[in-house]
């Protein structure tokens, strides 16, 4: 059972049905009929204004009590202009507008057990005012700018640390025809060091490298690695083994193949750079946000998973505030601060739920498809980190890894994450209290 965003009597909801072309909108009275069918305005500045007008031109005559309330699924970007300058716009602010931002497949299963009807723009921006009004939200949404600047660093990194993923796999499968053995035995422990990176460069031919006396690729090596290997004859009899047992590649197809590992390298290269700079611009950011630095004095929480998970839920108060329907009583209640942390395990996905019906109990939970992945991603990054360095967290680790045979690391590793939003959410919530008291201290 769901909160209603503002719940006022006189309630009026804009819908909206977002396009990269056109804003479709109905307007919907409190008692949920028509005042405006179905209008379309273009998806663009001239277009807001034209829709702000003919809006308000019905809604002209209401009283000072009437609320507005903005429905609007979260369709990639296309909804946060309307949104944002709805919430800002002084001419929209005797209406008080409230952001409802509804999840696209909860509209999608919505559509499901209503009556089979036309799939339209028209029908559409009604069908998500009906769902509003029907089922409505927790939680208003709003343009936070103390976070929202946070949010798209980190979120970019999340991008940017995949794409590399990606295109380092793709590296290797290219070191792999050009030099089969390189993979197995391992001569250099970073496949993209600069030494590695060199030496895959300048080699085409990597049979080459066993005609190489071994001091001279020795002296190659402790240069190239600025004198941090402890033993360069042995990395150097390692790649010529690579050179003599690899697999002799096909003379018309090296030059290709290696040309485009070199330009592979050289993304990676750059990509590297892109994280570093990332990095640097996510710690300044996180810098003017006082709150995060009990999180970051964590050993096991460092800067990237401290910003990624501050940025996805923001304030951790609003958690902690509003009212919730308690199942176990049958009635709502003020929230508490168990419920912030049991709250974003929801948001992450990190929890199971229920199937019973009747007599039936489903002894297997399966794990939330709903979440937010760049929040579920930070929390299992910190929990992979946690275990690290903290032994509460490695011991927690292993007993569920021992308690199955299938799966063992993914499991164990998931309700890890699952402990640790508990810590982390402590941590934020901590500071951001701290943050307010001092604040409220400067200010008498």
């Amino acid at each position: 059972m769901a909160q209603m965003c503002n719940g006022h009597e006189n309630e009026y909801v804009l819908a909206f049905d977002f396009s990269l072309d056109n804003l479709d909108y109905s307007l919907f009275s409190p008692a949920g009929d028509w005042i405006i069918p179905h209008h379309a305005s273009e998806n663009n500045w001239p277009g807001y204004q034209q829709m702000k007008a003919d809006v308000l031109a019905h809604l002209a005559d209401l009283d000072g009590d009437a609320r507005l309330t903005v429905a609007g699924e979260s369709t990639g970007t296309l909804w946060q202009h309307a949104f944002y300058h709805i919430s800002t716009d002084l001419d929209f602010a005797p209406l008080d507008p409230s952001l409802a931002l509804l999840n696209p497949q909860h509209v999608k299963h919505f559509r499901r057990v209503r009556p089979e009807d036309d799939k339209t723009d028209p029908q559409d921006s009604r069908l998500i005012g009906s769902y509003y009004q029907t089922v409505g939200v927790k939680n208003p949404h709003s343009f936070d700018f103390r976070y929202l600047p946070l949010r798209h660093l980190t979120r970019a990194y999340f991008r940017l640390t995949h794409t590399l993923a990606s295109e380092k796999a793709f590296a290797v499968s290219l070191v792999y025809l050009l030099a089969s053995e390189y993979a197995r035995l391992k001569p250099l422990a970073d496949r993209f060091s600069v030494t590695a990176v060199h030496l895959l460069t300048e080699y085409p031919d990597v049979a080459e490298l066993a005609d190489l006396p071994v001091d001279d690729l020795a002296e190659t090596i402790q240069t190239l690695g600025r004198g941090h290997f402890r033993d360069p004859d042995e990395k150097a009899n390692a790649l010529q083994q690579v050179a003599r047992d690899s697999y002799p590649f096909p003379d018309p197809l090296r030059p290709t193949v290696h040309t485009v590992l070199c330009h592979s390298l050289a993304l990676i290269r750059f990509m590297e750079g892109q994280k570093k700079a990332y990095r640097r611009l996510i710690k300044t950011e996180l810098a003017q946000l006082p709150e995060a630095s009990l999180a970051l004095a964590e050993k096991g929480l460092g800067t990237i998973i401290v910003g990624g998970v501050l940025g996805e839920i923001q304030d951790p108060r609003r958690f902690t505030t509003g009212r919730k329907f308690d199942r176990a009583k049958g009635r709502w209640r003020e929230c508490k601060y168990r419920d912030g942390q049991a709250a974003v395990a929801r948001m992450a996905g990190l929890w199971w739920p229920r199937r019973s019906s009747g007599r039936f109990e489903g002894d297997e939970r399966q794990l939330a498809r709903e979440r937010n992945p760049y929040l579920r991603y930070w929390l299992v990054q910190a929990a992979h980190t946690l275990k690290k360095n903290r032994e509460d967290y490695a011991a927690f680790y292993r007993r569920k890894y021992n308690e199955t045979q299938k799966h063992q690391h993914k499991r164990a590793l998931i309700l890890t994450a699952r402990k640790a939003v508990r810590l982390v959410f402590a941590l934020l919530h901590k500071g951001q209290e701290e943050r307010l008291t001092q604040e409220a201290a400067n200010t008498t």
